[in-house]
């Protein structure tokens, strides 16, 4: 029989300034665990008229109302799936001397994501349960022990202000020869925005503050010593781009003929940050998300509903490919979209005839695999996304697509 991991109580820390995304998300989560940990203790942190000037000031604010050994510090706009699982990364952070700081979510020095989260729609990364060395985790969720945060709080620098907090915290426990870790939590970060304001002067700061450190790989990108910038980083950046861009394109093909669809009616973008400019052109009321790709086991811990996007309620539900197809045939109800991610060859195959008669398209990234979004009438979708960029390597704009630069200054940003 195998033992269950050790649990130890938390208080979880959230600075908020919209209580409506707050109640909707993370209250809503908390309450529905708290039968199974019944220990955890929940401080919000009222920011709506500005009181604090930075997340650190807010969060270390928390840390010194905490009672239990564990800070968790989270976003307003996450559900945490399993307080269970929260506890049991926070009891592996006691039992590790080494370990400084425990994200839910982070980059490896060899740039892979570690930590599994669903990022909006799409679950991304590898799993790190028994906990994996990173260089650095994302401000969505981290844990501190309470003697710590309270010995070294979090920075309040302004350069620091809503961004890479938690990236220079991990430096400085870096800098004291300890390690920064992951370790899955379960949880949706149901994020609205992508906000980069002042997100470069959070990374300069911290390439002042820790040089030794560098480069420093986050989830926002490479934070690098000034002298490494320039022209020929740029250079290497843009043929980096372009490399990624053949390797999708090379993905497209292959899901065209597997599908039997043209080429050019794959497209290459992350669903993460058009879905929701998806649903306003086909006009849905609601989202059904079905993420495939994770484990039986593990599928029921990532269920959930009624998470609110723009005034419409979203689902998600991670199957398996054998129930995908009973499920698809009754998802795309009334004016609900549906939104397949995780697919690959054999589920596309097996997915193909229940997708005959239902208007689809299908698209991939680097970053979230390939996906199929179902919408409830026939609309022609690819025009949300009209650039080069989001075509295969060697097709041609059709005739009405803006060109590169119109679609470029039209583009939303991507971290």
């Amino acid at each position: 029989m195998v033992a269950e991991p050790r649990r130890t109580p938390v208080s979880i820390v959230c600075v908020f300034n919209d209580l409506d995304v707050r109640m909707a998300c993370l209250d809503r989560s908390i309450r529905a665990g708290m039968a199974d940990a019944p220990e955890t203790e929940y401080i919000p942190i009222d920011n709506r008229h500005g009181h604090f000037a930075s997340a650190g000031a807010a969060l270390n604010d928390g840390a010194r109302r905490a009672r239990h050994g564990v800070v968790v510090f989270v976003h307003q706009d996450v559900y945490l799936h399993s307080l269970v699982a929260l506890e049991t990364a926070a009891a592996a952070l006691q039992d590790d001397p080494q370990a400084g700081l425990v994200g839910a979510v982070g980059i490896t020095a060899s740039g892979t994501v570690a930590g599994v989260v669903r990022d909006r729609v799409v679950i991304i990364g590898e799993p790190s349960s028994p906990s994996v060395t990173v260089d650095s985790v994302d401000e969505v969720l981290f844990m501190i022990e309470r003697d710590r945060a309270l010995k070294e709080p979090i920075s309040e620098h302004p350069d620091l202000a809503w961004h890479a907090y938690a990236v220079e915290y991990g430096a400085r426990v870096r800098d004291q020869g300890l390690h920064v870790r992951t370790h899955d939590v379960v949880l949706t970060h149901n994020s609205m925005t992508t906000n980069l304001d002042r997100l470069a002067e959070a990374h300069q700061h911290v390439a002042r503050s820790h040089p030794d450190t560098l480069p420093l790989r986050t989830t926002c990108g490479v934070i690098r010593k000034p002298a490494d910038a320039g022209r020929l980083r740029t250079a290497f950046r843009r043929r980096h781009g372009v490399a990624t861009w053949l390797r999708e394109s090379i993905v497209a093909r292959r899901l065209a003929h597997v599908s039997g669809r043209r080429v050019r009616d794959v497209v290459l973008a992350d669903i993460r940050l058009m879905i929701d400019d998806a649903l306003d052109l086909v006009g849905a009321t609601g989202l059904d998300v079905v993420n495939l790709g994770v484990s039986p086991q593990d599928a029921t811990s990532w269920a959930v509903d009624s998470l609110p996007r723009r005034g419409r309620d979203m689902s998600a539900a991670a199957v398996g490919i054998d129930d995908l197809v009973p499920l698809l045939s009754r998802a795309v109800r009334g004016d609900h979209a549906v939104l397949i991610t995780g697919v690959d060859d054999r589920g596309l195959s097996r997915v193909g005839p229940a997708l005959r008669n239902v208007p689809h398209v299908i698209g991939l990234a680097r970053d979230t695999g390939a996906w199929i979004l179902c919408c409830p009438v026939t609309v022609e979708l690819r025009a949300v996304w009209p650039a080069r960029r989001n075509m295969p390597f060697g097709l041609r704009l059709r005739s009405g697509v803006p060109s590169r630069a119109a679609a470029a200054a039209s583009a939303p940003a991507v971290t």
